[in-house]
């Protein structure tokens, strides 16, 4: 498999590619408002890096949210036109689950808390914790909600994202990770997940997990 991950869910934007010998190619930038403009040189400069064509993509993977509702769009446009010129399926893969990858990647715990702001003093938020294969598996669902709406696990070994609040760290004494932001490196962990469970979704079939009810969950890209 050759597959494309883009993430521009969030104020970082990133762009990787897993090659068929295994070897990964990334890139990372916290750019606020300019994903428009760096997500498609990213996608350019790890297909060129690597050596792949985009003809020879077999998956094309997004973060498809929940998180900043135009970033989320940016990256779910530029994967449908992909996959609808290729002919190739997608990858949706949730942002507070790359998040949580992302935590799960760079230190030990069995689980953690993702949490990402998701303003009008409201926080996306979910517990994943680690499968057999490494990868983030969802404990009860994604949800949205107040700091007193969210529920803490005497099990909860650790916290991720900037939906953690000083308020809400007050609340536990857990090793709590705010500056971490979703990486599309840790999304291809979870879209080689998916493909190998063939997930993958046709192009024009895709969806947008906003979480607000009031902007439509089932959106169409």
């Amino acid at each position: 498999m050759n597959i494309l991950a883009l993430d521009s869910s969030t104020e970082a934007c990133s762009a990787a590619l897993l090659r068929e010998d295994g070897e990964v190619f990334a890139r990372f930038e916290v750019a606020p408002r300019q994903h428009t403009r760096l997500l498609p040189q990213m996608m350019e400069g790890v297909l060129s890096e690597s050596g792949v064509e985009k003809s020879l993509l077999t998956h094309c993977a997004f973060a498809n949210g929940p998180g900043a509702f135009t970033g989320i769009r940016i990256a779910a446009a530029q994967a449908q036109g992909i996959g609808i010129g290729l002919g190739i399926p997608l990858l949706p893969v949730s942002t507070l689950a790359t998040l949580a990858q992302v935590s799960l990647d760079r230190y030990a715990y069995a689980n953690t808390l993702a949490a990402l702001d998701a303003r009008m003093n409201e926080i996306y938020w979910a517990v994943y914790r680690r499968d057999e294969e490494g990868c983030a598996q969802l404990l009860g669902s994604e949800r949205l909600g107040g700091l007193d709406d969210i529920r803490i696990d005497a099990d909860l070994e650790s916290g991720a994202g900037h939906g953690w609040l000083a308020e809400l760290r007050a609340r536990v004494e857990l090793p709590i990770y705010s500056e971490l932001l979703p990486d599309a490196r840790s999304l291809l962990k979870l879209a080689a997940s998916a493909a190998r469970r063939n997930l993958a979704v046709e192009a024009s079939l895709v969806g947008i997990n906003y979480l607000r009810n009031q902007v439509a969950e089932k959106a169409r890209v």
